[in-house]
Order: C-alpha cells, then structure tokens, then sequence
C-alpha cells in the first residue's frame, strides 16, 4: 500500500505542474481586447495555417488564423481601437460560448436567420452572395445552364442550412442525406457518391482552388435557386445585450463598400496556403504532403491530447478509488444509528454521481461545465477539459474499483477484522491494494479511452489532436489523406501505450521466489 501512495503522490505532483490552477473568481475583464469565435477550417471565411504571415492571427492552441472573416475581425477591431483576438472553436460551440460571455462576436459566416435571432443579435451583412453547385470536371453537369440540369442527379448540401433545404427546389433531384461540414462533402463528391454539392460563390472558389478535379456553375438569373439575398449574405452575431458593440460594428460595415468587400474576398481566396493547392491523388503520399506542413499543429495536439488523458485518469481514479470503496463498505447490524445514515447517504449520493456522469455524453458534459457554470467558475477551456474527463472517468472508475474489491477473497475481509482491524482500516490496507492490482487492465484501458474520447472536447474550444486535424481538414478540403494522417497517430499513442500496460501487468503478475542460504538469510 505504501507503494502505491508513493506512486499516487509522484504522479499528483507532476499534474500540478503540468495542469494550470482552475482560478475560482472571475479574472479582470480585458477592455483592450476584441474576442472573436470561427471555426478556423472554412475557407476561404477562415482557416488555420502553420506560418505567421501580415494578415494571420496567433491562435492560442497553435497555428495562425487567416481569411476573410479574419480580415474583417482586424479592420473592426482597429475601428474599435482594441486588439484582435481570435478563439477557434466548433461550430455548435460558437452560439453557447457567445452566450457565455466567452468571446464578443462570431464571425464565422453565419446567416441570420429568424431562429438565431431568438438567441443573439446580428448586424447587417458584411459579405453578399449567390449560392451555385459544385460538381466534377469533366462531368456534363460542368456545363449545366439551370436547376433542371440536375434532375435524377443526387445532390448533396450542409447540416442544418438552407444549403441542403434548397436542394428540394431542383425537380426530380436525389436528395443525398446532409452532412456536417464541407470535407466531408467534398469528398463525396470526389468519389463519385453525389453528382453535386450546393455552396457560396466564395467557398466554392476555396474549394475549386484546393481541388482541380472541381468546378462549380453558375446561373443566370431566373434559372437557378429560388432564395432571397439575405439567404445568401453572412452577418456578425453578437450578444443581445451587447446592442453598444453591435451599433459600432454597423458604423464600420457601413464606412466599407462592396467593392472593398469583394476585393477583401478576392484577397483571401488568393491566400488560401500554396502549400497544399497541388496534393496527390495517391493516399499515403497527400498523407505525407499534410503532414510535412502541418506537423506543427499535429504535434501541438498530440501534447494537449496526451496531457488531457493522462490528467483525467489520475485524477478520476483517485476520485474512483474514493467512491468505490464507500460503495463497497457494507452496513453492519452492529453499528449505531448515525453510523448508518451516514453511509446509506453517502452511498445515495455516489449512486446519482455515477449514474449522471455514465448516463450522458462527455460532449454534454462539457459544453454544461464549461458554458452552464461560466457565470460561476472562470476557467479556461483547457482546465474545464481536464475537469469533465476527470469526472466522466472517476464514475467509470468507481465501478472498476468496486468490482475489483468483490473481486477479493472474503476470507482475507473477515481475518482483519478478526484481529481488531475495523471496516474503513480493513478497506485501506487489505482490500484495496488487491482491487488495484486486480483492476490495472481495465484501469489502463480507460486512459486508453481517454485518449481517444478527447476529442469530443473540441465543443469549448479545447485544440486536442482531433480538433486540429478538423482545422485542416476545413482548410484543405482534403478529408481522406487528413484523417488518415490522425488515424496513425492516434495508433501511434495507442498501440505503444497498450503494450506498456500490458507489461506492468506481466510484472505484477509474476511470481517471485524467495530462497534463503544456510543461515537463513535471503539470497
């Protein structure tokens, strides 16, 4: 036992070091600052790169933000006379971390739309539009005059938008099943699974230029898609109790014309990174063109990734050890009253905690934490991420413990008693060194878990391994060869660490034998 305490007691103090202190009081609100949420991986709005150029905005979870929204973000925040800064987030983390008083403003191509603005308020537009089809070149559809071009052709639009409901305006049209975001579509188009793809002029463009097997159509006017201006025209959000932020972004939009946004958005798509215009049709060699250049962002994920999981799982299997040894600790005829209140509360108690945090997904679980206690608790996203996986992984490990304590001899439970030891010493120093030991492969498997299951943490803004490649993958268009590129390295961190387990396992298993010369003494 005391081994172990020694073991428990290095490892809490290496997390000290690396996991910052969750500050409980709000900190000093920054006056000087403009704090802006997007998505970093929808270009040519926004997008991540790995270099620092004039027009790039330092990300804090690594990387530069660049694009039109980014462009837009400066201009305002000089007109504001703060300085910019830039929160890469999800895109359904965007609307709670507003509404949570995380960031001022998104600036993500977003559209107003009468549901939105039940939730936050908009300015007027800073980008017009029209909506066209991407569609492979080569294809008789490249030289599709109108909707009816596509009849008995399969088309597919984004999640939630206006881009997939428009779809039903095309007569006699496939309508594929709508996904999440644009790599994923464009790679269905690339595959041949849908015959087109509805997009925005300019993330069409972004789209064309990072994939030359594309192109996209336009249509005179009456022949394509039934849709109001403002359909197609993006607007900043900001929160409806922010009308003094919202009136002076006005101001800025109003002080720029259309042709300073046009050449604004002309600029962005000529910056979209030249590094990765020309990737190869062959797998494993773009799986290394991506790599070679975002290696960077790759690696800076792996650390948070790692640093997550293995915080987590310390820190909730001493949270499991706790409360699965109370659960296991049985009520004796023999004890007093209060005796036995205390531990059928305590075993209530721990039941709700371990059933509320083993019943809803960790997603929920963060975006509750993080947004729903943000008036509450200040902390960063990084610190919030490490305290929902600690939590989520303490209820896992509170049952894994339990069982590795019925798991013990009952016998070994009824000779420590029979020598005076009482149920809490009995726990500690006979019962629960064995259930440890018992438990290690199912212990190790959860930090394993924890490594992959980070990666649903990218809802507050947390820029683990998957989040990163998300940004690529957004900023690329290139979802296969991105992913792939992900797919080894989670491999990479799992593999290794699984036959670590594996041998401490072994070790802890083996059996040693003790001989002794002939004056008794160990050899």
């Amino acid at each position: 036992m005391k081994r172990i305490l020694k073991i428990f007691t290095v490892l809490v103090l290496v997390l000290t070091v690396i996991i910052p202190v969750v500050p409980i009081k709000a900190e000093e609100e920054n006056d000087n600052t403009f704090v802006v949420g997007m998505e970093c991986n929808y270009a040519p709005f926004n997008w991540t790169q790995v270099n620092e150029t004039e027009t790039a905005v330092f990300l804090e979870g690594g990387g530069y933000a660049d694009g039109y929204d980014v462009a837009v973000a400066r201009e305002i925040a000089k007109h504001l006379g703060k300085e910019l800064v830039i929160k890469k987030m999800s895109w359904d983390g965007l609307e709670p971390a507003l509404q949570a008083g995380v960031i001022d403003a998104i600036i993500a191509g977003m559209t107003d739309t009468a549901d939105r603005r039940q939730r936050v308020d908009f300015t007027q537009t800073y980008y017009e539009s029209q909506m066209v089809l991407i569609v492979r070149k080569k294809d008789k559809l490249e030289d599709a005059k109108s909707l009816k071009d596509f009849s008995n052709k399969k088309v597919l639009g984004q999640l939630n938008t206006l881009y997939d409901t428009v779809i039903d305006q095309i007569p006699g049209v496939k309508h594929a099943t709508a996904l999440e975001d644009y790599p994923a579509m464009v790679m269905q188009l690339n595959n041949e699974l849908v015959d087109a793809v509805t997009a925005e002029l300019p993330v069409a463009a972004g789209i064309v230029a990072t994939n030359p097997d594309l192109t996209y159509v336009e249509f005179e006017e009456g022949k394509g898609f039934d849709v109001d201006l403002t359909d197609t025209s993006v607007s900043i959000a900001v929160s409806k109790e922010n009308l003094e932020l919202k009136n002076k972004i006005d101001e800025y939009l109003n002080s720029i014309s259309d042709e300073d946004k046009k050449e604004m958005m002309d600029e962005a798509i000529d910056r979209i990174p030249a590094t990765i215009t020309s990737l190869s049709d062959n797998i494993f060699v773009a799986a290394k063109q991506i790599f070679e250049v975002y290696s960077s962002l790759f690696f800076s994920g792996i650390g948070s990734t790692l640093t997550l999981a293995f915080g987590g799982t310390i820190l909730g299997l001493l949270i499991g050890l706790v409360i699965g040894a109370i659960r296991a600790i049985k009520i004796e005829e023999r004890e007093q009253l209060f005796s036995k209140i205390i531990k059928r509360t305590a075993w209530i108690i721990t039941t709700i905690y371990i059933e509320i945090f083993r019943g809803t997904p960790m997603m929920v679980q963060g975006a509750f934490i993080y947004y729903g206690l943000k008036n509450i608790i200040h902390w960063d996203p990084f610190t919030a991420g490490i305290f929902v996986i600690t939590i989520n992984t303490g209820a896992y490990m509170a049952e894994i413990v339990r069982s590795g304590i019925q798991s013990v001899d009952k016998g070994q439970t009824e000779a420590a008693r029979s020598i005076g030891m009482n149920s809490i010493q009995t726990m500690v120093y006979i019962i629960l060194p064995q259930a440890i030991k018992n438990s290690f492969p199912s212990i190790g498997n959860e930090f394993v878990i924890n490594i992959k299951d980070s990666s649903v943490l990218n809802v507050i803004a947390v820029t683990e391994l998957f989040y990163q490649a998300k940004s690529v993958a957004g900023s690329l268009y290139a979802f296969v060869p991105t992913y792939f590129v992900v797919a080894l390295i989670y491999l990479c961190l799992t593999f290794p660490t699984t036959r670590i387990l594996n041998y401490i396992e072994n070790r802890m298993n083996c059996k040693k034998v003790i001989t002794f010369d002939s004056k008794g003494r160990v050899k």
